[in-house]
């Protein structure tokens, strides 16, 4: 059945419903946990930039080196480095533990609803945010390790006994 969606769709939608049935990403294969990792952090960093990233809580609070090794594992290396200088500008050690201390400090890069262009944090989220090279990369990834990311379709049971 041909849905119109692409081999990277489907991988991400593999990778998402994985992430969701085990919980934690730090327990997923590497393949399968990059594509969940990058799809989740470029899509949210493409929609509100590194704050939108900043100001979510993931499940079981997995450090921000997971999403820097990701960026790695796909071979997008400026952008992994961006993210890492990033996590880098908070204040306080494991920044991923801290919600509300994450909060204030970003706080004060924002005015009157935006983020401010003299926020330290603006030329990373320049470089990530809408970044088509990670999208591209992340595609080739996908290539690469088709059999940890089998092709999914929700309406087809699969064969390892898995609903």
């Amino acid at each position: 059945m041909n849905t119109g969606e692409t081999d990277l769709d489907r991988a991400m939608k593999f990778a998402g419903a994985e992430a969701n049935r085990v919980g934690d990403v730090k327990l997923l294969l590497t393949p399968v946990r990059t594509v969940a990792v990058i799809s989740t952090a470029q899509g949210m960093i493409n929609n509100g930039g590194l704050q939108y990233l900043f100001e979510c809580d993931f499940p079981h609070e997995p450090p921000y080196s997971i999403f820097v090794d990701a960026y790695h594992e796909i071979g997008a290396q400026d952008e992994a480095n961006a993210l890492a200088a990033a996590v880098k500008l908070f204040p306080f050690a494991e920044p991923h533990k801290f919600l509300e201390r994450r909060l204030a400090f970003l706080d004060q890069y924002i005015a009157e609803g935006d983020h401010r262009s003299d926020s330290p944090f603006e030329p990373y989220t320049n470089l990530l945010c809408g970044n088509e090279n990670v999208w591209r990369l992340l595609e080739e990834y996908v290539a690469r390790h088709a059999a940890a990311l089998r092709a999914y379709d929700p309406e087809e049971k699969a064969d390892d006994g898995r609903d």
